[in-house]
């Protein structure tokens, strides 16, 4: 990851992850702190998000942890301001933050799963974006990437409450060129079907852990299985100075899986 910091350096810039206390948002969050960002660690696991803050701070005032609800507008709005207040500015948003894969599917689902489905993995993303314009604008421009679900490209694959979200989230903030007379660009990431622990442990339960990896074996068209630090890679060009006219864009990191 050190070598694609000389790439996409991101020197002076201060960027917010969502949900960036464990998993794939936290390979962001690394990618993000290599690159030269100063970080702000959002998420509602405080232990964890604080001992992440702590190493990627490093003593030199480079990151800080807020808890944070992105479901909540009222926590939102109060935390976009402290992290401008701490910081100075606000460049980069990853909205990151959302249900684990291990949901039930849309078969059955209890309301109240498929509610919070919504409220984190839509209502967040555009609750967070909302708040962070005014500071973007203040800053010069920004760039927003909402990390979306590669199952919402593929349907029929799985019908789990956070896809349907995530592919709720695609149709409502596809108004980039409303962000981009701000100087803000917004722009979606698929991710690849990496198998962090907590997909795998969700698909032992269930009982097709197995299959899944059969078919993830023929589907393996570059030689090899995705991980985190591809997203973060992605991510990571996305928010720099070389994507500045990329706006609105879909990017799909699966080897071709959404499209076999």
């Amino acid at each position: 990851m050190s070598q694609l910091s000389t790439y996409f350096p991101l020197k002076n810039k201060v960027a917010l992850v969502t949900g960036a206390a464990r998993g794939m948002a936290l390979q962001i969050a690394c990618a993000l702190s290599a690159a030269g960002a100063r970080l702000a660690i959002l998420d509602v696991l405080e232990r964890e998000g604080r001992v992440i803050a702590k190493l990627l701070d490093n003593g030199r005032a480079q990151a800080k942890f807020w808890r944070l609800d992105v479901s909540d507008d009222g926590a939102v709005r109060r935390v976009v301001d402290a992290v401008e207040l701490h910081f100075g500015r606000i460049d980069i948003l990853v909205n990151s933050a959302g249900v684990d894969a291990d949901n039930p599917t849309a078969r059955g689902l209890p309301l109240r799963h498929w509610e919070r489905a919504m409220q984190l993995n839509v209502h967040g993303s555009i609750l967070c974006s909302k708040h962070v314009l005014a500071a973007m604008e203040r800053a010069g421009g920004g760039s927003i990437v909402n990390v979306l679900s590669l199952c919402n490209m593929d349907d029929e694959r799985q019908e789990a409450a956070d896809h349907v979200a995530k592919a709720a989230l695609r149709m409502a903030n596809l108004n980039a060129m409303k962000y981009a007379a701000r100087n803000v660009r917004v722009n979606f990431i698929h991710p690849s079907l990496v198998r962090p622990p907590v997909l795998a442990a969700a698909m032992r339960e269930r009982g097709d852990l197995p299959q899944v990896l059969s078919d993830r074996a023929e589907l393996e068209m570059l030689g090899g299985s995705g991980s985190a630090t591809d997203v973060a890679a992605a991510i990571l060009y996305l928010v720099s100075d070389a994507s500045r006219f990329v706006s609105g864009n879909e990017l799909v990191i699966d080897a071709g899986y959404g499209r076999h």
